[in-house]
């Protein structure tokens, strides 16, 4: 029977050197996958930390343009009469808060926003422009209305 190995080396010595190649490959190939294993996971959290440094520093910037001054925005008790301009939907009920789609109802404290003129209850209004600069119903910029020596509005809506 022919022998595929050297010639002059017993079985056992060729045995022996086969052997040590298989190893030497085996460990070649799972430190190889190792190391691609390990670059892997190091590149996914490096990228994870920068893109939540880049979405922390977006948000920051956000937050510095959106800041309203709540103080300057029109704030008055609501009377049924003046129903935001006949706006509402009717039936004898008030305006509704788009914010909780809830009705204003007479003597509840609301914010009319200069630019758009909508109507909202104080506390739903409020929270919402803590995070945004713009009217919930129609997306309109809201500017607090400019400061010019006058006394302030009005606290209630014109009959």
């Amino acid at each position: 029977m022919a022998s595929f190995g050297p010639a002059d080396l017993p079985n056992s010595e060729h045995d022996k050197h086969a052997g040590k190649g298989t190893l030497i490959f085996s460990y070649t190939c799972i430190s190889l996958t190792a190391g691609t294993a390990v670059f892997a996971v190091l590149f996914f959290f490096c990228y994870k930390i920068r893109n939540r440094a880049l979405v922390a520093a977006a948000g920051a910037e956000t937050a510095r343009r959106r800041a309203v001054d709540l103080t300057k925005l029109p704030e008055f008790a609501y009377t049924r009469s003046a129903r935001h301009n006949g706006e509402s939907g009717g039936g004898g009920d008030g305006a509704q808060c788009s914010v909780c789609l809830g009705t204003v109802q007479a003597g509840e404290v609301v914010r009319m926003l200069p630019l758009c003129k909508h109507l909202y209850h104080i506390e739903c209004i409020d929270m919402w422009l803590k995070s945004h600069d713009t009217c919930p119903l129609c997306r309109s910029e809201v500017e607090p209305p400019e400061d010019d020596g006058q006394p302030p509005a009005t606290t209630e809506l014109p009959v």
